[in-house]
């Protein structure tokens, strides 16, 4: 273990050069962006991104290509609400093959099941469960890559508005009262999440990152307008042929320190994450292992980098820090401190040396 910051990841988490997300997500946002006083042409070119690969009908973007056209979205608009009207103008229709299969569902219980099992095909970047008890529905949105912190925020917001917008739109009852549940803090804008009445949504809703959407009031059975069952079994064969050319993801130590940075005030188990996936704890550890990493030595990492800095902020006592970090008694912290960074953490906050 060591005292250096953990962030930017060590040269053996490489991180995703798979296309992830299709442009054609992006070319929804061509008004809201000369709204705001730029253009994509203008963020691709920042990013680094040829413009014109945008007009052509299968590029995909990157992790980081993603995170750099995001980041830049944020710096040139000078706006927080990107991902906000980034949901409003996705649309069924909008994810190509996958969409027409959704839209020619017989019912929105039918829809949601189809929908969860070729997920990957809208984004590897996010997982999605849906799962039925009676009247109940229980939609979650997990992230499955590593992804800036902006980005993470911004995919959020775009995931938990169109879902709701879409199938606010296919209910019987549109004003149904429902619940979204966002793990990510209020944004500046948050008063903007009242339009999307009669919804309520909460934020700081859990320690991990994920969208959870909780409905007893939905119209799961009831006949959709473009319902067409032949249409359907065509279109998912082709989806299960796309998806069938998706790789195994990989990234996975990457991604154990993104969720453990974004647990704030909690310190999650390898099977707490491993069940985030939807895979064992002996599983996940496998893949770590490939990588060449282990949870253990990520974890202590990750929760180094953090007792180092909230001494270095001086606002918490070290027993508040101590506790708030997992460990059961300031004696065991210390230690633990001292022998990861050499001194104790009292003299490492008298000596303010941040960086080292």
């Amino acid at each position: 273990m060591t005292g250096a910051s953990f962030w930017p990841p060590p040269s053996n988490m490489k991180a995703a050069i798979r296309p992830l997300i299709p442009a054609r997500y992006f070319l929804l946002m061509a008004d809201y962006l000369k709204s705001a006083g730029t253009s994509l042409q203008e963020l691709a070119s920042a990013a680094g991104i040829d413009p014109d690969r945008f007009r052509e009908t299968d590029f995909a973007l990157t992790t980081q290509q993603i995170d750099g056209l995001l980041a830049e979205a944020l710096r040139l608009t000078g706006r927080t609400d990107i991902g906000f009207e980034w949901g409003r103008r996705l649309k069924l229709n909008s994810h190509d093959i996958l969409g027409y299969a959704m839209l020619s569902c017989p019912t929105l219980d039918q829809l949601l099941r189809l929908c969860s099992r070729y997920y990957k095909l809208l984004t590897p970047m996010f997982r999605m469960s849906y799962q039925r008890t009676g009247d109940h529905a229980e939609i979650i949105y997990r992230p499955a890559l590593p992804m800036a912190s902006e980005t993470l925020n911004l995919l959020q917001e775009a995931i938990a508005v169109s879902t709701h917008l879409q199938c606010k739109s296919l209910l019987q009852n549109p004003s149904s009262v429902y619940d979204i549940y966002l793990s990510m803090e209020p944004p500046p804008h948050a008063a903007r999440y009242r339009e999307l009445a009669p919804v309520r949504v909460h934020f700081a809703a859990s320690p991990l990152p994920e969208i959870r959407m909780v409905a007893d009031t939905w119209s799961l059975d009831a006949a959709l307008p473009m319902a067409d069952v032949h249409a359907v079994r065509m279109a998912e064969e082709r989806c299960r042929a796309l998806l069938q050319r998706h790789s195994e993801q990989g990234n996975w130590a990457q991604w154990v320190v993104m969720m453990l940075n974004e647990a704030e005030d909690s310190q999650p188990t390898l099977e707490e994450l491993a069940g985030l996936l939807g895979i064992s704890a002996r599983t996940l550890d496998r893949y770590l292992k490939k990588e060449d990493s282990s949870f253990r030595d990520l974890a202590i990492a990750v929760r180094n980098r953090r007792a180092r800095s909230l001494l270095l902020e001086g606002e918490l006592p070290v027993s508040q820090i101590a506790y708030r970090l997992g460990f059961t008694d300031v004696a065991n912290f210390s230690r633990a401190f001292r022998r990861a960074n050499g001194v104790s953490p009292s003299d490492f906050r008298g000596s303010g040396e941040a960086g080292r």
